[in-house]
């Protein structure tokens, strides 16, 4: 059995979901959830095969949750499923640490078709973003190589927090957020932060 949980502010549309993948006796529903926080803690509690992922939702959105599952210790395969279809949109969720993508207005049978692709292989690309895929994987590369971790530290300063707030949220000392910052301004050549989100935007490196 496929363990899936499901995590979608819309009530309607997250039980329509519940129902639907009910129906298949490939797949046991172990959980829902109407926000990022919710998933997060049903998560601590439950083993799930794959996520089924909105990405606005509130307290805590998608793209939250994606860099939230990234620090886990166990691999979680997430399946975006929105109504954004945007290339660049695809792109930053892709980048943000998503294994697949649907549009909500995907039928049963795609849906069926990713959630077994992602419990098999660990991803899902359907064909009309394979391209989109292929193209994140040919463009030019950063000029010095940034860790994980400092793009996290880009994505936070690039939301508006301080030093401070950045070292809460990534369990580190204020002179260690410090040193990451220096250290990005120094690989990329850059003179502030203004610069740096500058950069990471058009870049691709951070989501807006």
């Amino acid at each position: 059995m496929i363990q899936v949980a499901i995590a979608d502010d819309h009530t309607m549309f997250r039980e329509g979901l519940v129902s639907l993948l009910s129906n298949d006796d490939k797949i046991s529903i172990v959980g829902q959830a109407n926000n990022g926080k919710e998933l997060v803690e049903l998560l601590g509690a439950v083993s799930a095969d794959v996520v089924i992922l909105d990405i606005e939702m509130p307290e805590m959105d998608g793209f939250e949750v994606l860099r939230h599952l990234k620090r886990m210790p166990m691999a979680v395969r997430t399946l975006v499923l929105t109504m954004h279809s945007s290339p660049q949109f695809i792109k930053n969720i892709f980048m943000a640490g998503a294994s697949g993508y649907l549009p909500k207005d995907a039928g049963k049978t795609k849906l069926l078709e990713a959630i077994e692709s992602l419990y098999l292989t660990g991803r899902y690309h359907s064909p009309e973003t394979m391209n989109i895929v292929m193209d994140l994987l040919k463009e030019d590369t950063l000029p010095t190589a940034i860790s994980p971790r400092e793009k996290e530290v880009i994505q936070l300063i690039a939301d508006g927090n301080t030093t401070h707030e950045i070292a809460e949220k990534l369990y580190l000392s204020k002179y260690t957020v410090e040193s990451h910052r220096k250290n990005i301004l120094l690989k990329l050549d850059l003179k502030n932060s203004a610069a740096l989100v500058k950069y990471a935007i058009h870049k691709g490196l951070i989501y807006q």
